[in-house]
């Protein structure tokens, strides 16, 4: 998830001058001065805020400042300059589709994730990650309560090739947009991998064609972020020339959108079963993704019984922010809350590897404290990066928020180090995703 750890895609020598020009020399000296002694990080990772914690905060924030004014006067969704208060595109026509992956950028993505939950334990999870050298990044998760787990066969392995160039399809699965921001379409035909609730195993044949319909607005990371939340996370971190490269560097656009997936699952020997769960789909573009940079993120997605849909979660990323939380709520009338703070610290929660079954966060968004509790049901496992970089726990769970019950994904996911098994398909050399 390292697009949401950029909204600075300037040069380095620019963001200088701009600090210079907008907090004064003496200030920004006196900042990065004292930004150079850090506070002991946690568990050598998590970075503390240190005494001069809030001076960089305000500094930070100014700078914000200077560029959404700097971005109001350039062509609106010029490329190249996506970030705070600018969107990367000039409209979401030019956002919800297929997009380039610029051939100068060998880990560059586009990529597309859907996934949902019912109150009756039916879950779906649905993703391609277009990269080059025609590898697709694909999983697929069907969970019926009464019958069992359904996966490709291919997981916990997602890297695949492409089956037609532009396309979000591999292993039999297609993700097609119908109508932007709006409408989707998810089909697939071909053999999954059935677990059994007693445990057995078997591969049978599956096929569907799904829509996804959208009920509540996108949320733009380039745009609606809260600013607290941004300026919190950069003043905790050693200030450096190099670190504001490495901002720009891994800057992706990400936007996420609540909506209901439904159709009928034909299950060959088994019947049709209908689906019909609430959750969130997403959409990430940019010049770098590269699993090994992430250290942890734990993401929570809920649809209330109320109607609300909620986000929220923490990342991990120690090239640029060690702890930036993120998250939302929707409101059923479409009103947006953003999350301001949160208590989630990932240094005390699952940081051995054992992610908990059962948790407790706390949020604030806008002016409201929102209190989760989460239970994980079922917790699939599947592996990112041709060099399983990354370990992703796809929790399925039920939530209480405000004791107000609901349910998604909580996807959480750690740094590997096994490397990858000779029993899977090699790394072809060229390959660097």
């Amino acid at each position: 998830m390292e697009w949401l750890t950029s909204l600075v895609d300037l040069p380095a020598e620019t963001l200088v001058k701009y600090l210079a020009g907008t907090v004064g020399v003496a200030l920004f000296g006196s900042a990065v001065a004292f930004a150079l002694i850090p506070s002991p990080p946690k568990i050598g990772v998590y970075s503390q805020p240190n005494k001069w914690y809030y001076l960089k905060y305000w500094t930070f924030f100014l700078l914000l400042k200077v560029r959404q004014r700097q971005n109001s006067r350039r062509a609106k969704g010029e490329r190249g300059d996506a970030g705070y208060g600018k969107r990367s595109r000039n409209s979401v026509e030019d956002m919800d589709r297929i997009q380039e992956l610029p051939k100068e950028h060998p880990k560059a993505v586009d990529a597309v994730y859907f996934n949902g939950g019912s109150k009756d334990g039916c879950y779906f999870v649905g993703a391609t990650a277009r990269r080059h050298d025609n590898l697709i990044q694909t999983l697929l998760y069907i969970r019926f309560p009464d019958f069992g787990l359904l996966e490709m066969p291919s997981l916990p392995d997602t890297c695949l090739l492409g089956e037609k160039p532009l396309s979000y399809a591999a292993g039999g699965l297609h993700i097609e947009v119908v109508e932007p921001m709006k409408h989707w379409r998810l089909s697939f035909n071909g053999l999954m991998r059935l677990i059994r609730c007693d445990g057995s195993r078997d591969e049978v044949p599956v096929s569907f064609k799904l829509d996804w319909l959208a009920y509540t607005p996108h949320f733009d990371f380039d745009t609606d972020l809260d600013q607290s939340i941004l300026c919190d996370a950069i003043a905790r971190e050693v200030w450096s020339r190099e670190r504001f490269e490495d901002l720009k560097l891994a800057h992706q656009t990400h936007y996420e959108q609540f909506g209901e997936i439904s159709g009928v699952v034909d299950i060959g020997g088994y019947g049709e079963r209908r689906l019909q769960v609430q959750g969130v789909r997403d959409h990430s573009y940019g010049n770098l993704r590269d699993w090994g940079d992430l250290h942890r993120y734990a993401i929570q997605y809920i649809h209330l019984d109320d109607g609300k849909a909620i986000c929220i979660g923490s990342i991990c990323m120690p090239r640029t922010m060690t702890r930036l939380i993120i998250g939302y709520v929707f409101h059923p009338s479409g009103q947006l809350e953003r999350v301001k703070s949160c208590d989630i610290n990932l240094h005390e929660l699952g940081e051995d590897g054992n992610d908990p079954t059962d948790f407790v966060i706390n949020f604030i968004a806008g002016n409201t404290k929102y209190h989760l509790e989460g239970l994980v049901l079922d917790r699939p496992i599947f592996y990112m990066g041709w060099d399983w970089e990354s370990r992703i726990h796809e929790r399925m769970c039920t939530y209480k928020v405000n004791n107000i019950p609901g349910w998604g994904i909580s996807e959480w996911c750690y740094r590997n180090y096994t490397g990858r098994p000779n029993t899977f398909k090699p790394k072809p050399d060229k390959t660097d995703a």
